[in-house]
């Protein structure tokens, strides 16, 4: 698998959640993805709409997980809770990993490791000068949710 960085296209500069799902789908196509979700996409990055709240590469990974697996409103009762019951777990386990290996979930703060205004955490940190390693973050992603999806078949 190649690394995912950031991506662009005809001078267009797409935002990390955007990218995530771009990386995704190009490694292999996901039942679903339209360009309705790369509209959802577009106001994730930056912590949603630049808020620095969940980082858009989470966020991207959630939607991705969330077209995988999750459910339509149309499923009989039993299917429809035990689907969700399931996606949820490993979406919170999806969220736990990153938080572990990154030190948070949250853009704002990420961001404040990576420019060095905070103590860094996460156990794929390394020391050095502060970097913004939001292309990082989107290849951790972007793997992951390959990783996750490949068990899932």
């Amino acid at each position: 698998m190649q690394a995912n960085i950031m991506e662009e296209d005809n001078g267009r500069s797409f935002n990390c959640a955007e990218s995530v799902l771009i990386g995704i789908n190009r490694e292999s196509p996901i039942p679903g993805f339209t360009s309705s979700c790369m509209k959802i996409a577009s106001v994730l990055g930056g912590g949603v709409a630049g808020f620095r709240e969940i980082c858009g590469a989470v966020s991207g990974g959630v939607v991705c997980l969330g077209l995988l697996l999750g459910t339509s409103g149309d499923e009989d009762v039993e299917t429809f809770n035990s689907q969700r019951t399931n996606t949820r777990e490993i979406v919170k386990a999806y969220l736990q990993e990153f938080a572990d290996c990154w030190g948070s979930v949250q853009c704002g703060y990420l961001l404040e490791m990576d420019e060095g205004k905070r103590t860094p955490t996460g156990t794929l940190r390394s020391d050095g000068p502060p970097k913004k390693l939001c292309d990082e973050y989107v290849d951790w992603t972007v793997k992951k949710i390959a990783e996750i999806r490949m068990h899932l078949e």
